[in-house]
């Protein structure tokens, strides 16, 4: 399968310890509709595109554009996905004006809910948006990530479970859920991996394939991400091109994994061999990292200068 997914904007009303993308609640910049729209365009007729899938940031932020955009691609036979953290379902009529167009339209919906949005976010919220997707018959589930994904030991996890348990109660049944572990790139890499990372070692693992999506190999463009600004990238800050300078269709045609100085090197020997680049440009390795991701964030920020085309956008590095 095909996928896109659109980063419509790094704003978010949430600013979350394990966001990947350092999303953050000042204003910030939103995806141009044409720009988006011409991309899904290409992407279907060069690259038999089947999914696209919305998100931020947050996107309930943008609802005129979020509504827009799944209202078009809907009508080019492409399946559409929004995730969202439900800030803006403060009432039921709330709820309704925004997943409304969206069920009308045959997307579907995911819904975090865990400790870290918490903070920012009532969980009744993600509760009242559940209910009323039952309401219209729409498809949605949880995205529940954790930092222990296995013993579910972390306070974090623990309260993440209590959240989960206490939404079920008040539905009267089980919730259709993605459970899956806190990758530590972008934000976490800063946040949540020193709590974690003592006694791991050095992860010497390649990156042949992301770690968060089924199809995602390094070596092909059936997984690719746009943000804001026009980055195609296969997402994690590793930029193939920019749509708002060049065509889709050359990008797509210049793609070669094997010699893109960053996914070749993920391919070949993994985050560890751009951690040895990097100590040329002055990095330190540590004897311990979180994960293979952590590890791969470091490196590439310290890479930066080095590769300034490639390792973009800014906002999966500072911020």
């Amino acid at each position: 399968m095909s996928v896109l997914k659109i980063h419509l904007s790094y704003q978010c009303s949430a600013e979350c310890d394990h966001c990947h993308l350092r999303a953050g609640r000042r204003p910030n910049k939103a995806i141009a509709y044409d720009l988006a729209l011409n991309t899904i365009v290409e992407l279907k007729r060069l690259n038999n595109l089947e999914l696209v899938v919305l998100l931020g940031g947050e996107p309930g932020l943008f609802p005129d554009l979020t509504h827009r955009l799944v209202g078009a691609v809907s009508t080019m036979g492409i399946a559409t996905r929004v995730e969202t953290n439900a800030s803006w379902a403060t009432d039921d009529a709330a709820a309704r004006a925004f997943l409304g167009p969206l069920y009308a339209a045959g997307t579907s919906v995911m819904l975090s809910l865990d400790a870290f949005h918490e903070t920012f976010i009532d969980p009744g919220c993600v509760e009242r948006a559940m209910r009323v997707s039952e309401e219209y018959g729409g498809h949605y589930n949880l995205e529940i990530p954790y930092v222990d994904a296995e013993r579910h030991s972390h306070p974090r996890d623990r309260r993440t479970d209590v959240l989960l348990r206490e939404v079920e109660q008040h539905l009267g049944h089980s919730a259709p859920a993605y459970k899956g572990p806190v990758l530590f790139k972008g934000r976490a890499a800063h946040t949540l991996a020193p709590e974690v990372a003592g006694g791991r070692g050095i992860p010497a693992e390649v990156c042949a394939e992301v770690p968060w999506w089924h199809n995602g190999s390094q070596r092909t463009l059936q997984l690719l991400g746009l943000d804001p600004h026009g980055y195609l990238s296969k997402e994690c800050g590793i930029a193939i091109g920019n749509v708002a300078t060049d065509s889709v269709q050359h990008i797509l045609e210049t793609f070669d994994a094997e010699r893109h100085p960053i996914l070749s090197t993920l391919i070949t020997t993994g985050p560890l061999g751009l951690a040895r680049e990097a100590q040329a440009q002055g990095y330190t390795l540590k004897r311990d990292y979180a994960d293979k991701c952590h590890l791969c964030q470091e490196a590439r920020e310290a890479l930066r200068g080095k590769y300034p085309q490639y390792l973009v956008p800014e906002q999966q590095y500072t911020g």
